[in-house]
């Protein structure tokens, strides 16, 4: 070696890749002087060949031969020191054995370093900073590490305020660490530290401190001392790892990493809560549960790793990291296979995190979507595992109570919740799932779901909702037909199961029916094909004609008839009933009456059935005439009643019709159809009630068409029963009708049995007495005759306040024709010897005849006054007249004769003087206007007995007024 390179000074510089040995990657330390760039000339236009280290160095001996300044000399000295530096550099990389290469760059360093002490330049020493600085570097190169800390030792000593003092330190710290002096590392890295924070090892120095403190045990300050290099990296608390270097991103990892060693060594995650507390709260706190965490499973210490999670779950619920801490608990669970609890953390991820939590509302959508996908995984699991888990219990509990019922154990003991309570926890899951993805693929599967758990865990109302959701607003190709059909069966389990205690509750259950039969009319609207359309219209048919909502059934009912294919004959004879009835009860008479021939036609000829359709059939028919006869169309409203019998022979409608059409024909005064009508009913129904109602109207028809003996039949059979008040009138009409027709038998029979039954009403039982004595009178029966005549008084005498004119008069009459008996009884007696015998018989009878004479006066009647009191006087003339023709005794002489005979005139005197008083005080009712038969008779009489006074004739003019 040339004599000048041996004084070529090298200095070496420490580059250990910072902790590399621990795998925490290099450390980033700045730029250092060993990072400057060569020197370069300035690119020539012309262009030359490159220069080779070997001709660099010559120019430098060539310089140094004729440089004479010593301060140039000692320049050219250091770039030769430098260049063997640098040759030594590149040997080493490109050598292919380990060995010494820096020797001779050390030996120029070290001379060029005594030279500097031992000779000044220009009356000054010449610094040995940076000699030391690349003496300390090259020997590190070449692996002689305690050469290389001595001498950076002598640089931080002898510069203390160089700038290669921090690297110094820095370096000789990074030696202490290597071999294991920690305290003395962590000596020498607190230096840089406190050099400060412009040191480009600063950051380096911290990190190293906190191994340092670490390996000497000294957890707490470790912790200290990475939170440092934290607080830098991790400044920005927006920042994102992703954001930083690649080396700031190494080292926040591998703080990271030890940091989670360390808590390891300390109380876990309860170690970094409680150390923040003191130290203050960081933003990055989370990264440190992490770290514990995944350290904890990494060493599969999964109790630990999951109670770390919980930890930073439980104190720091609120965070942005949270549901992230609670994922990864549940996938340790799992992982560490403690199936108990996972179950329970994915529901408390749900409350938490779900939908309703009070997280879930303070976070913004793009929060929420980063929960989006566990809660969609946790909530099918969990609604799919009570959903489960409620079926199983559900088949336990059949299987128990079988048991039971049947005497037996079971054999296993039921769980304390019960199929109810899961099928509810299953619809709630159900219903958060909906509710946090509403567009989601699985909405009609997991609506349907939810629907059929509120269904068996007894929610009618709420699986009510979801059921029609899937059906008519999701319009599910899998679930919608049998969630509509469900949601009819929940509505009618609702109905029945209803219970009303107020006006409210009976205004809902109205509701709920109108609810069920307008879903009945969507299930029948959206799923046609289902064989269950048919039958869930009819019944909607049936609900709407119940609620009264008759034109709705109309609609409901013809849209059955009209259905295709057609349904079952049982369901389109119930459309076909709903439709007649419908019509039926809208007035619509002949529709309904299409409708039920309709429902015949689907009915077998046994079928009991057919006895109540018929009826409705003939009263259809009925109502539809009855409309006719409103209408004015009488004689077509007849033959559709006539015709009733025939469609439903025997039934209540068709009599009551045939009934009514022969009152119609009486009204509209048909008498022959109406007589063949009755007769006609009278013949088919004979025991029938009504029949006893046909003789009035029999009667009233024969009485119109003048048949008064078949009038009279009629009324006859009506005086046997029914009312009293009826049976009197037709005893008393058919006797009329009798006498009308020349039935004079039947008339007295009748008569008489009036006159025996019914005393009262008075005065026509005076009149039905009177006519017995008139029709007896024409047969010639005196003694029944004088029976009845007798009978008219003595019912006058006692008929008191009921006591009439007419009664009165026919008593006077009878009294009158009693008396005339009486009067014809006397006249009808003869004087004859012995005188004085006959005189006194005929003087008895003209006393009874008197009495009964004046028994008619009493009467006041003036007809029967005035020929009683002309029947008195006529009395007396004839007792006169009979004295003076009496008989006379034989044997008297003239004298004697004459003697009898002028005693026989002062006898018969004062009889003829009265006859002629009485006549007369009776011809004077004619000057009061009285001029009847009598009074008639009485001017006759007079006439006779004073010719002269009353001989001559008088027209008077009639005038009523009785003696009294």
């Amino acid at each position: 070696m040339k004599p000048y390179r041996l004084i070529a000074l090298a200095v070496a510089v420490h580059t250990l890749a910072g902790c590399a040995w621990l795998g925490l990657g290099e450390p980033n330390y700045g730029k250092t002087l060993a990072d400057m760039s060569e020197a370069e000339i300035p690119s020539d236009p012309m262009p030359v060949e490159p220069t080779t280290m070997d001709q660099i160095e010559d120019s430098y001996r060539a310089a140094l031969d004729v440089a004479t300044d010593p301060a140039v000399r000692h320049q050219i000295l250091v770039r030769l020191a430098d260049l063997e530096m640098k040759r030594s550099e590149q040997e080493q990389l490109d050598a292919q054995t380990q060995k010494e290469f820096f020797g001779d760059a050390v030996s120029m360093y070290e001379e060029l370093i005594k030279l500097n002490q031992e000779r000044p330049i220009n009356g000054e020493l010449m610094s040995n900073e940076r000699l030391l600085y690349r003496l300390s570097k090259a020997y590190a190169l070449d692996g002689r590490m305690a050469a290389s800390d001595a001498v950076l030792a002598e640089l931080v000593e002898s510069y203390p305020e160089s700038a290669y003092a921090a690297e110094a330190e820095f370096r000789r710290a990074e030696q202490a660490f290597t071999y294991g002096d920690y305290e003395q590392a962590e000596k020498l890295y607190q230096q840089v530290v406190d050099a400060g924070e412009n040191t480009p090892f600063y950051e380096n120095a911290v990190y190293m401190h906190g191994w340092s403190e670490f390996k000497r045990g000294n957890n707490r300050a470790a912790i200290e001392s990475f939170t440092v290099v934290l607080d830098r990296k991790l400044a920005n608390a927006d920042a994102n790892l992703a954001d930083l270097s690649s080396s700031d991103r190494n080292m926040v990892g591998d703080t990271l990493r030890v940091m989670g060693i360390v808590f390891s060594y300390l109380d876990g995650a309860e170690a970094i809560t409680g150390i923040y507390n003191d130290l203050g709260q960081r933003h990055y706190q989370h990264l440190l549960y992490m770290q514990l965490g995944e350290l904890y499973l990494e060493k599969k210490r999964f109790r630990d790793s999951a109670d770390t999670f919980s930890h930073y779950i439980k104190t720091f619920p609120q965070t942005d990291y949270a549901p992230l801490f609670a994922v990864r608990a549940i996938d340790v669970l799992m992982k560490g296979n403690f199936p108990s609890e996972i179950l329970p953390a994915k529901e408390q991820y749900v409350k938490d995190y779900g939908v309703y939590s009070s997280y879930w509302q303070s976070r913004s959508d793009d929060q929420r979507k980063m929960l989006l996908p566990q809660l969609h995984t946790y909530l099918e699991e969990l609604s799919s595992y009570y959903h489960a888990s409620a079926q199983d219990l559900k088949k336990q509990v059949a299987r128990y109570q079988a048991a039971k019922a049947n005497g037996k154990k079971p054999g296993f003991e039921l769980p304390d919740e019960t199929p109810q309570t899961y099928f509810l926890l299953a619809a709630g899951y159900y219903e958060q799932f909906l509710a946090t993805f509403p567009g989601d693929e699985k909405t009609g599967e997991m609506t349907y779901l939810m629907a059929e758990a509120n269904y068996e865990a007894g929610q009618l109302r709420p699986a009510i909702v979801a059921y029609e959701k899937v059906a008519y607003d999701l319009l599910d190709k899998e679930h919608g037909g049998e969630a509509g059909y469900a949601a009819l069966i929940a509505m009618q389990e609702l109905i029945d199961g209803f219970t009303i205690t107020s006006e409210a509750d009976k205004t809902q259950l109205a509701e709920w029916r109108t609810h069920k039969i307008n879903s009945s009319i969507s299930f029948a609207d959206y799923y046609p094909e289902d064989r269950r359309a048919a039958p869930v219209l009819t019944k909607a048919a049936q609900d709407v004609f119940q609620q009264g909502d008759l034109p709705r059934a109309v609609s409901i009912a013809t849209r059955m008839t009209q259905w295709q294919p057609a349904p079952p004959a049982s369901l389109q004879k119930t459309a076909w009933l709903v439709l007649g009835h419908s019509q039926f009860d809208l007035g619509n008479f002949n529709e309904a009456d299409a409708a039920y021939r309709q429902v015949l036609t689907l009915l077998p000829e046994e079928d009991p059935e057919r006895e109540s359709v018929t009826e409705r059939l003939a009263a259809s028919m009925y109502k539809s005439s009855e409309q006719q006869i409103a209408a004015g169309d009488k004689m077509p409203a007849v033959a559709k009643m006539l015709q009733i019998a025939s469609v439903a022979p025997g039934t209540t409608i068709a009599i009551k019709a045939r009934y009514d059409a022969a009152n119609l024909l009486m009204d509209m005064k048909n008498w022959s159809e109406a007589e063949r009508v009755l007769l006609d009913f009278r013949t088919r129904y004979p025991e029938h009630e009504l029949t006893a109602t046909l003789p009035p109207k029999l009667a009233m028809i024969y009485q119109e068409t003048e048949q008064w003996d078949k009038a009279a039949q009629q009324l006859a059979v009506m005086a046997k029963s029914g009312d009293p008040e009826v049976m009197r009138q037709s005893l008393y009409l058919s006797a009329e009708l009798f006498e009308k027709s020349g039935d004079k038998a039947r008339a007295l029979e009748q008569y008489r049995s009036y006159a025996n039954q019914y005393p009262a009403p008075f005065d026509i039982a005076t009149e039905a007495r009177f006519k017995l004595v008139s029709l007896y009178g024409e047969s010639g029966d005196s003694s029944k005759r004088y029976y009845w005549l007798k009978e008219l008084v003595k019912a006058d005498k006692a008929a008191g306040s009921t006591r009439t004119d007419r009664s009165r008069y026919l008593a006077a009459m009878a009294t009158a024709e009693f008396a005339e008996d009486d009067y014809n009884r006397f006249n009808s007696i003869k004087l004859t010897l012995p005188i004085k015998k006959s005189l006194r018989k005929k003087k008895a009878a003209m006393d009874q005849t008197l009495k009964s004479y004046r028994a008619v006066l009493d009467y006041g009647v003036a007809e029967f006054t005035t020929e009683a009191n002309y029947r008195i006087g006529m009395l007396y003339a004839q007792l006169s007249r009979d004295l003076m023709d009496s008989q006379r005794p034989p044997g008297l002489d003239l004298l004697a004769m004459e003697q009898y005979e002028i005693l026989l005139e002062e006898q018969a005197y004062p009889f003829e003087e009265k006859a002629i008083d009485i006549h007369a005080n009776n011809a004077q009712r004619a000057w009061e206007g009285l001029y009847d038969d009598g009074v008639k008779h009485s001017f006759d009489a007079l006439a006779k007995l004073l010719p002269a006074r009353y001989g001559k004739t008088e027209v008077q003019g009639e005038v009523s007024r009785g003696l009294h």
